[in-house]
C-alpha cells in the first residue's frame, strides 16, 4: 500500500498513467481503497525512514520521490546484495520468517515481556491483571499459563464460555470511572487491578493510559489503528497539531504522563 498525500503530486500522476488499470481506479486509491494495479510493472519510490504497518500488517510508505518504472523482467534497479534481513524484505518484498508476524505470537511475546519487565509478584497482586480490549483472549490465557490472575475486559469477547480466567463484557471509556464507582464484584476487580494491559486496544488505548494513572498502576499497550476521524480532540502538546500519525500517537500517549 502506498500512501498518497498531496492528490496531484508526481506518484499520483505516475500511478494513474502507468501502473493503475484504470484511470478511474484514482479516485479510488486517494480515498485509501485498494485498486487493482498492472503487474506487469512496478515502481520503485524514495520513502521515508519510518516505513509503518497498519493491523493487517501491510506497509504504509509515504512517497518523497518516484525513482524509476520498471517493466517486468527489467534488472533490478537497487542492490539487494545487503544482510540486513529488513532492508532485504522492504526493497525485494521478501519475507523472512518472523515469529512475531503471527497474531498469537504476537501475544505471546507481549504477555512473555509483560512478566519479564514487571515481575510476576507485582502482576498477582490484588485482583491481578486487567486486560483491556484483549479480543480472544490470548494475551490472557499467556498470562494463566505463568499463574498470573487475568480479567478480561472486553464489549465483544471471542474466547469461548470457558476460557479459564475472568471476563467483563463492558467497554473502557474514558478514564473507566463508570467501572470503578460500581458497587459490585466488577468495581472491585477493575479497582483493585495490579497491572492493566492492552495490546492493539483500538479505541480504548487512550482510556487504558487513564485509567492507569488514575489508579496509580503500572500499564503496557502496543498501540494500533490512529483513528483520527473518531478523536479529533488529540492535539499535540508541543506545537498543537491534530494527531493524525502513528508516530504522533505514540508521542501524544506518552505526553499524557503529569507534567513534572
Amino acid at each position: 500500500l502506498v500512501h498518497i498525500r498531496q492528490p496531484k503530486d508526481v506518484l499520483s500522476e505516475m500511478a494513474s498513467s502507468l501502473l493503475l488499470q484504470s484511470a478511474d481506479s484514482l479516485q479510488d486509491m486517494k480515498k485509501g481503497c485498494k485498486v487493482e494495479a498492472d503487474t506487469t510493472k512496478k515502481i520503485v519510490v524514495r520513502a521515508r525512514a519510518n516505513i509503518e504497518r497498519n493491523r493487517k500488517g501491510d506497509r504504509l510508505i509515504e512517497c518523497i520521490d518516484v525513482l524509476c518504472v520498471q517493466e517486468d523482467g527489467d534488472a533490478t534497479y537497487l542492490p539487494v546484495d545487503n544482510d540486513d534481513e529488513e532492508y532485504c524484505e522492504y526493497i525485494t518484498g521478501k519475507t523472512y520468517e518472523n515469529p512475531i508476524s503471527l497474531k498469537v505470537e504476537r501475544s505471546k511475546i507481549f504477555a512473555e515481556w509483560i512478566i519479564d519487565t514487571y515481575g510476576k509478584e507485582l502482576l498477582c497482586r490484588g485482583t491481578g491483571v486487567l486486560d483491556v480490549a484483549g479480543g480472544n483472549g490470548e494475551t490472557c490465557r499467556h498470562l494463566v499459563a505463568k499463574g498470573i490472575p487475568v480479567t478480561l475486559l472486553d464489549p465483544n469477547p471471542r474466547c469461548g464460555s470457558n476460557p479459564g480466567f475472568t471476563i467483563i463484557p463492558h467497554p473502557l471509556n474514558c478514564d473507566g470511572s463508570d467501572l470503578t464507582s460500581r458497587n459490585d464484584n466488577i468495581g472491585n476487580i477493575v479497582r483493585n487491578c495490579s497491572f492493566i494491559c492492552g495490546l492493539h486496544p483500538d479505541q480504548a488505548t487512550e482510556p487504558i493510559v487513564s485509567l492507569a494513572e488514575r489508579l496509580n498502576v503500572k500499564f503496557a499497550i502496543l498501540p494500533c489503528c490512529v483513528m483520527p476521524s473518531l478523536f479529533p480532540h488529540r492535539v499535540q502538546r508541543k506545537h498543537g497539531d491534530p494527531v493524525r500519525s502513528y508516530s504522533a500517537f505514540c508521542q501524544y500517549l506518552l505526553d499524557m504522563a503529569p507534567e513534572k
